[in-house]
């Protein structure tokens, strides 16, 4: 019988090294001597070796290293492998269509191909931060069972137009040749308006050759550019994208799916709280949804405290901290959720004389009863 313990040091010692390689070399092999000892791990260890096999084969797709810079040698993309959504993401409606279009496009290529048609290759996400844009280009990524490259274009940009120029030709070159979802973040640092007095010729011809990579990208790649800034792009660049992303901030009912999907080891938190909660962080983004929860979820474990009255708590504080007229929007929305005029006072701060008077007979009536 092989050593297991011997091989578990030599593993150990090459996953140190960041020899990834070989140790995957070695848990192949240690696997088949195991399907082969062990007939009651036999089909375990078969389907666990499946799966180092096609890991291998995605990793020899991108034999290349990722391109650096000339002068700094910093690294100039990304890259992600076999990325994992703990939580599914929750999406406005109109994002989920496009986005599980996509999806579905790449799955039926033989049927578009049979018809003279390629599936999307160019998409454009357009929204305010903390929306959901890079979190999309992850899904899309990991729904294909693709590597993710990143490229922060705000962050290759030179004062020496020529050297961003050559850093951004290198990799696009490079993510032409990977099988792979390209993300090109902060798009409008490059794809901005041509027409700016302050750019010079070589920017122009810069927009230009992206434009024109935008146009000629391969059709089994994807090339999806994320901005916060549409005011500022070119006007050409959204004829250039085939779908155009955009990614508005979350409704109530969407951040009130979001925060269920985070809390989903603490059921015993009240709906009510969480409709309450979700309405005080309408206008929040995702991000910073998510943010302000696990803040209160630390804060429990940290105090001691119940995060049920954390949550409470934040949320009268959110709701306190809104305009006059936003607090009687948000009264009137608990109204409709059912809630009683005195915890909608309790929530939002409103005297419940404040309360009846600007919900009106319907409010009243409802008190009445």
């Amino acid at each position: 019988m092989a050593d297991i313990e011997s091989d578990f040091v030599h593993m150990a010692r090459l996953a140190l090294g960041g020899k990834q390689d070989d140790v995957a070399a070695l848990a192949r092999r240690a696997l088949r001597g195991i399907a082969e000892r062990r007939p009651d791990l036999a089909d375990a260890a078969t389907a666990v070796l499946s799966l180092a096999n096609s890991v291998s084969a995605t990793r020899s797709e991108y034999p290349d290293p990722l391109p650096v810079d000339s002068d700094t040698r910093f690294e100039l993309l990304r890259r992600e492998h076999d990325l994992a959504m703990e939580i599914e993401p929750v999406w406005p409606t109109s994002v989920a269509t496009e986005l599980n279009a996509v999806i579905e496009e790449r799955r039926r290529e033989p049927e578009l191909a049979a018809a003279g048609l390629a599936p999307s290759r160019s998409l454009l996400f357009v929204g305010p931060p903390g929306v959901g844009k890079t979190l999309a280009a992850r899904w899309v990524a990991h729904h294909l069972r693709r590597p993710l490259l990143t490229l922060d274009l705000s962050a290759v940009m030179s004062s020496f137009l020529g050297r961003t120029g050559t850093n951004i030709r290198v990799v696009l070159e490079y993510a032409k040749r990977s099988r792979a979802v390209l993300l090109l973040d902060e798009f409008d640092a490059i794809a901005k308006r041509r027409d700016d007095a302050a750019e010079v010729g070589e920017l122009k011809r810069l927009v230009t050759v992206l434009l024109q990579e935008v146009d000629g990208w391969p059709p089994d790649g994807i090339l999806i550019a994320a901005t916060n800034h549409p005011e500022l792009l070119d006007p050409a660049v959204w004829r250039r994208f085939e779908r155009v992303v955009p990614f508005p901030p979350p409704s109530a009912e969407e951040i009130r799916t979001t925060l269920r999907r985070q809390l989903v080891a603490h059921q015993h938190i009240d709906e009510a709280i969480l409709r309450v909660l979700a309405a005080a962080m309408t206008g929040l983004s995702f991000a910073d949804v998510v943010t302000r929860l696990n803040q209160e979820r630390r804060a429990s474990i940290v105090r001691g405290e119940q995060l049920s009255d954390l949550l409470g708590r934040l949320a009268a504080q959110l709701s306190r901290e809104k305009p006059t007229n936003e607090r009687l929007a948000l009264a009137r929305a608990l109204a409709e959720r059912g809630l009683s005029q005195r915890e909608i006072a309790s929530a939002t701060g409103l005297s419940r004389d404040t309360i009846r008077k600007h919900l009106g007979v319907r409010s009243n009536a409802k008190r009445k009863g």
